[in-house]
């Protein structure tokens, strides 16, 4: 089983090769399961490309963004990346 430093890293890895970012924090990270797989689950916040947005939805935006990578917990693999969205407070 690799460690969470481990799938952090590999997580981080994985959010500049499919985001283009290097800049990355960590929010949360937890052991779990993702289709009968062992991962371990990787929330990072990443700046959001505000440019993108037309300048009225500028104005709301959240500048970051938040992602869950999946590792699997025995091999390290990357399984898969989704959008997390934060708890509405």
């Amino acid at each position: 089983m690799i460690d969470a430093k481990l799938a952090v890293t590999i997580a981080q890895q994985q959010a500049a090769d499919w985001l283009g970012t290097a800049i990355s924090n960590l929010e949360e990270i937890e052991l779990g399961t993702y289709k009968d797989r062992d991962v371990w689950s990787i929330t990072l916040s990443v700046p959001r490309d505000l440019t993108a947005l037309s300048p009225l939805a500028q104005i709301g935006a959240e500048p970051l963004q938040y992602k869950r990578f999946l590792v699997d917990a025995q091999t390290g693999e990357f399984v898969a990346m989704k959008l997390r969205e934060p708890s509405p407070q």
